[in-house]
């Protein structure tokens, strides 16, 4: 089942799987809030994933 991951901003990481939606919000991490960067680890996001 898709999976989605929600950043503060209002960007939604997706994913078939919730590796897939933590690495597109990790690379919208990068991009646009690069002060979190290393600060939210991939595990922190994992957590946050929902059903899509």
């Amino acid at each position: 089942m898709a999976k989605v991951i929600r950043c503060q901003c209002g960007f939604l990481g997706r994913g078939q799987t919730v590796e897939e939606a933590a690495t597109e919000i990790e690379a919208h991490m990068r991009s646009d809030h690069p002060e979190l960067v290393g600060k939210v680890t991939r595990e922190d996001l994992i957590a946050m994933a929902e059903e899509a």
